[in-house]
């Protein structure tokens, strides 16, 4: 169990770090290019992060099934999809995201799996 967690969290620090990379690109391509254009990369790589984020401290509860929850963000805001076991586990799901810096507002799009 401890080896899934270290692998899972490496794997998680992983792609943060992925995703982190571009930022440092598009500061640079803001000196040269033009204020909107800086400011899509810059908003596409925020929300790429906060996604990251998102799933990651999915991967972390014990509560959540990350499998299971599709994770989108767009200015900010946050979309869960996917099957829930129970509503309170759904409402745990949104408290967990709505916790992350960064994010603006969690919608819900999640389903309670059926008995």
């Amino acid at each position: 169990m401890q080896t899934t967690k270290t692998i899972s969290t490496l794997v998680t620090a992983a792609f943060l770090t992925a995703v982190a990379a571009p930022v440092v690109y598009a500061a640079d391509a803001s000196e040269t290019s033009s204020p909107p254009a800086a400011q899509k990369a810059g908003a596409y790589v925020d929300d790429s992060v906060i996604t990251a984020k998102v799933k990651a401290a999915f991967v972390e509860d014990s509560q959540v099934s990350a499998l299971k929850i599709k994770v989108t963000t767009k200015k900010g805001i946050v979309t869960l999809a996917g099957t829930v076991p129970n509503a309170e586990a759904g409402q745990h799901a949104l408290q967990v995201a709505a916790a992350i810096d960064g994010v603006k507002d969690v919608k819900s799009a999640l389903t309670v799996k059926a008995s």
